[in-house]
């Protein structure tokens, strides 16, 4: 990725400790990011984080190398800063009786975060599991690696030698990238697993599916959809708890405990909305009655090459319009899931909602149908975009991702890593452009629960 310089003029705030010498400072800020605006986003973050105050930016993001700052020391070790951690901010500051005071500040950095700590509570996490079933109680037995993208009727498709290519989470992997995503070959027996379900619960639950392919049909609908909040809603718990140990690690700077307590906060909201949503769906289960359960069907009669299973808030509309603004901690935000789904002949993107969310998600598929009318767009594009942009749990088809162009490749990761990263807030267009021509998917009709028909 690039590196951007910016600098802003600051003051200290009243928790800061040079609050008595310091009058102001220039923040110099280097940011190993993709895009300018992702950069400005995470100076402004840590420079805040560390206790100053920003009253302007006097340098907007620019995009710089090593040999812009060949001749400056202090410059040239920030740079290679950079490089190696993501993040380097130097202050040259005036003091408060007049007489220049240059040199860096100590600041903490986001490597002061115990990654390995963090990586192995994760890893225990994980291995710990609990039926999320809606009847789950003591007789459940212990929880198994359940797939959450079917292993017989999805990633075997796609595999080869029983192999795909999937995100990984080794921790040599987490650390060469610095968090950033990368995809490496792995075993279907463990791809897309997570420990949310009992034996008995999963086979008979998920049996629709798991058995036949895609008709489809409410029910099979809504079981892709459960399927997909419960694994979300797995990985969203885990997350709240491991966050809320790391918050009480002892011993860290003020910054970090704080970067870890705003995304404590905002990952015990995403889990509330989580289990709200869950609870709609676990209500079609209990009366038995599928109607509220909607889906739009996607069908492709090609060799697939992708297998996932994810989920979503649509804040924005494949047109750029904004749906919903999930900045607002007050709404209730509306959800869809989407999901690879065998078809007896060919496969299926699967979208699919509970009703409480069709005030946002009917507009957001006809949006999709808009934009393709507007300007004949391949449907394919939008949909692949969709995908890598709002899923991580993903199993890509080796003999495809070995022969793509490293450029495609690479433009894939850096889709996927703006969905990863905190700092990154979507643009109101990250739905409308990007990885044009990647995936050749070719779509032959559209199956609707409103039409009930093929289009």
């Amino acid at each position: 990725m690039p590196i951007f310089y910016l600098q802003f003029r600051v003051v200290p705030t009243t928790s800061n400790p040079s609050v008595n010498a310091v009058d102001g400072a220039l923040a110099s800020c280097w940011i190993d990011e993709d895009a300018a605006t992702v950069a400005l986003a995470k100076a402004r973050f840590y420079v805040r984080r560390f206790d100053w105050e920003i009253l302007k930016v006097e340098k907007a993001p620019t995009e710089v190398t090593e040999d812009n700052f060949r001749d400056r020391d202090v410059g040239l070790q920030q740079y290679r800063q950079a490089e190696e951690k993501g993040l380097a901010i130097y202050f040259v500051a005036w003091a408060t009786d007049g007489k220049t005071r240059s040199g860096p500040v100590t600041l903490a950095r986001p490597d002061d975060f115990d990654l390995n700590l963090y990586l192995a509570d994760r890893k225990k996490l994980k291995q710990k599991g609990r039926c999320l079933h809606y009847q789950a109680g003591r007789r459940c037995s212990h929880a198994i690696d359940a797939h959450s993208i079917q292993k017989n009727g999805a990633l075997a498709l796609i595999a080869d030698s029983g192999h795909v290519y999937a995100m990984s989470s080794n921790f040599d992997d987490v650390r060469r990238h610095r968090g950033a995503p990368s995809y490496t070959k792995q075993g279907i027996q463990k791809v897309s697993t997570f420990r949310g379900f009992c034996a008995e619960h999963d086979v008979q639950l998920f049996r629709p599916i798991d058995t036949s392919p895609l008709i489809p049909t409410e029910q099979q609908a809504l079981l892709y959809a459960y399927r997909s909040l419960c694994r979300e809603t797995f990985v969203k718990e885990n997350g709240l708890r491991l966050l809320e140990k790391q918050a009480s690690v002892g011993g860290q700077q003020p910054a970090v405990v704080q970067l870890l307590d705003q995304v404590r906060r905002g990952t015990a909201f995403g889990l509330k909305n989580l289990l709200r949503h869950k609870a709609a769906y676990e209500r079609c289960f209990e009366s038995e009655s599928y109607t509220e359960v909607k889906y739009v069907a996607f069908c492709s009669s090609q060799e697939p090459t992708l297998a996932f299973s994810g989920l979503f808030y649509p804040d924005f509309d494949f047109m750029g319009e904004r749906l919903q603004n999930l900045g607002d901690r007050a709404l209730k935000p509306h959800l869809v899931t989407f999901s690879f789904a065998p078809l007896e002949s060919g496969w299926a993107v699967l979208f699919a909602w509970h009703s409480d969310s069709s005030e946002t998600c009917v507009p957001f598929m006809s949006s999709l149908a808009n934009r393709i009318h507007a300007d004949t767009t391949a449907l394919g594009d939008h949909l692949f975009r969709l995908v890598i942009s709002c899923c991580e749990n993903i199993a890509i088809a080796p003999r495809w991702w070995e022969r793509l162009p490293e450029v495609a490749r690479l433009a894939i990761q850096e889709a996927a890593g703006r969905m990863v990263d905190i700092f990154a807030l979507p643009e109101p267009d990250y739905l409308t452009r990007g990885l044009e021509g990647i995936s050749t998917w070719r779509f032959d009709g559209v199956i609707s629960s409103s039409l009930r028909e093929t289009t």
